[in-house]
């Protein structure tokens, strides 16, 4: 199935918008690239906001105005909507549970979206232990198979620029794979994006200088988890991912 999605180019004072045309097995799917370029927006510094990230511009100054009026152009695309949804922030954002509403990023591309429910990880800590700050404590830093081996932490972090980049190398490969393939089923269709996907993401990758996208993935998460918490503790806001 071909999907047009938006994609974002960008300089370094600007969020561009583009439109690609990629080769997307399912509407989930292709629905989750737009949430996962929108986090790889929100967690980029850009020097109109003294190079904060929206994210942490819209902590400071508890609305999302000064990124929109960067952007006004987000105001006339479809997409928009969606970044209402994710900003302004509320307190939401900082407890164990926002992970749920976060991507997972292009590791997780073609996974169903995670419940709570569906957390078993989380579950048996939580039996485990009768301090549920414990239980998240050391639930929050291992790697789940619910997120393709990322913490929740690093899910909860977001995606980001480097991760946006793999992203568009990853969907031009895909076409280039699957373009004009046929397939007995939607479930087919899907188990072989998986399967290209899985090899892809630990394949050397000119993108992150020939290292593999899943080891260059964490990485460059764990930086933006670490500007987060750090950023966080200044503004001495509270979070379950500390």
């Amino acid at each position: 199935m071909r999907r047009t999605k938006d994609s974002f180019g960008r300089d370094k004072e600007s969020a561009r918008f583009e439109t690609s045309n990629y080769w997307i097995p399912t509407k989930e799917s292709a629905d989750k690239i737009t949430l996962i370029q929108i986090e790889c927006a929100l967690n980029k510094p850009y020097a109109p906001l003294d190079d904060r990230t929206p994210f942490e511009d819209t902590i400071i100054y508890k609305n999302a105005s000064n990124f929109f009026n960067m952007c006004p152009y987000l105001k006339k695309i479809p997409i928009f909507k969606h970044y209402q949804r994710m900003l302004p922030l509320s307190d939401k954002e900082f407890i164990y549970k926002s992970v749920y509403s976060k991507t997972g990023g292009v590791l997780n591309i073609f996974n169903p979206k995670i419940r709570e429910d569906m957390d078993n990880e989380l579950k048996g800590l939580l039996n485990e232990y009768e301090d549920k700050k414990k239980a998240i404590s050391i639930w929050k830093d291992n790697p789940s198979e619910i997120w393709s081996n990322l913490s929740p932490k690093l899910v909860w972090a977001g995606a980001g620029d480097i991760e946006n980049q793999l992203l568009r190398d990853f969907l031009e490969q895909l076409t280039d794979r699957m373009e004009g393939r046929g397939f007995d089923s939607e479930g087919d269709c899907v188990i072989s994006s998986i399967t290209f996907l899985r090899q892809w993401q630990f394949g050397p990758n000119k993108v992150c200088f020939e290292k593999t996208p899943i080891d260059t993935i964490i990485k460059e998460r764990q930086k933006i988890y670490e500007r987060k918490v750090s950023f966080l503790q200044e503004m001495k806001i509270e979070t379950d991912f500390v």
